[in-house]
């Protein structure tokens, strides 16, 4: 089964969906790549004048890993 991810809703969707589905792995690589791709866009929508590419990958980088850590980790 694919899921498809036009919007930040379905991926909210999908990611609350895995969660339900296994609870210990819910949040692994292929997720944050997902929610990285995503927030990368909508980083670059509104920073694109402040920001340039490599730091906004950088920085959606930074905060995967820290969601990952403390947050999902801990949790």
């Amino acid at each position: 089964m694919t899921t498809q991810i036009n919007n930040n809703n379905d991926l909210l969707g999908y990611l609350l969906e895995q969660s339900l589905i296994a609870p210990k792995s819910w949040f692994g690589f292929p997720q944050q790549k997902l929610t990285g791709i995503s927030l990368v866009h909508a980083i670059a929508a509104n920073h694109a004048d402040k920001m340039s590419p490599q730091e906004i990958v950088q920085y959606v980088n930074d905060l995967n890993n820290e969601i990952y850590n403390g947050i999902i980790k801990k949790g």
